[in-house]
């Protein structure tokens, strides 16, 4: 194949990609009529150039650094975010010792966790640890609040990173409450943020009960860096919006599906 037809080919594909979230193997085939083997050389070097980004059976669109910004994705899927972050924190008891990760869906949970607090249905007593600094500015008054050490990613409003996997390993969880920015059942979930995903993990492992508070939008759709296999969590919290054959799918696994409504 010329270079010329595997630039048109690679320009194509960008141009799909930025008005769909993934490109299978086989549609790519179906697409540009070509064999399995040529679609993922072509795939390959698009990689190589960090044009896009390998998944499980396709591609999708390599994004930069600071593509996350918590001004713009907190409104997005907003009144399922405050659902799902309500029923969390109705899950929480007085003697729990809890992790709340950051992103825009636990930042819910925590200003329901203040209604909680001003109508005296959970202590004062309660001890918080997150690495979110929404989540301190919103709690800290309320309750005891210890904020993860590290590097602060400034797009999340965040602590994460070497120093801040190093203080979280010092604890031990009743609960944790985890965010994500993607979801698969191949692969589990995912954060586009290598330094945020080591970090939930680790707060994972160290959880008795770990919650996975997840809009139905992220459901089917991996990012990039995978943090925990699906089983390894307690439960997934997520909206009403989650289709039936994903119920089905939870249905047949270890862990628990909650919906808020």
């Amino acid at each position: 194949m010329s270079k010329e037809r595997n630039k048109k080919i690679e320009s194509s594909i960008l141009e799909y990609l930025g008005s769909h979230e993934k490109l299978l193997t086989r549609d790519a085939i179906e697409l540009f009529h070509l064999s399995e083997s040529t679609i993922r050389r072509i795939f390959g070097r698009l990689e190589e150039k960090k044009k896009v980004v390998r998944t499980y059976g396709g591609i999708i669109l390599a994004k930069p650094d600071n593509y996350y910004h918590y001004d713009i994705i907190k409104q997005k899927m907003k009144r399922e975010k405050e659902l799902i972050g309500k029923y969390a924190a109705g899950l929480i008891l007085d003697s729990d010792f809890i992790y709340i990760d950051c992103g825009t869906t636990t930042a819910y949970m925590a200003q329901s966790l203040v209604t909680r607090f001003q109508n005296n249905t959970l202590s004062s007593s309660l001890n918080i640890v997150t690495n979110s600094l929404i989540n301190l500015e919103i709690l800290n008054s309320y309750c005891n609040v210890i904020l993860v050490g590290g590097t602060l990613f400034d797009e999340r409003r965040s602590m994460a990173g070497t120093l801040g996997v190093s203080f979280l390993s010092q604890f031990h969880f009743s609960k944790s409450f985890l965010g994500a920015d993607g979801m698969t059942f191949e692969h589990g979930f995912s954060s586009d943020n290598i330094n945020t995903s080591r970090l939930s993990g680790t707060a994972l492992t160290l959880s008795k009960e770990s919650y996975v508070l997840l809009d139905s939008s992220k459901i089917g759709h991996p990012s990039y860096v995978n943090y925990a296999e699906l089983d390894d969590a307690t439960a997934v919290i997520t909206d009403g919006g989650i289709h039936e054959d994903d119920i089905k799918q939870f249905s047949n696994r270890r862990i628990s599906l909650h919906i808020a409504e």
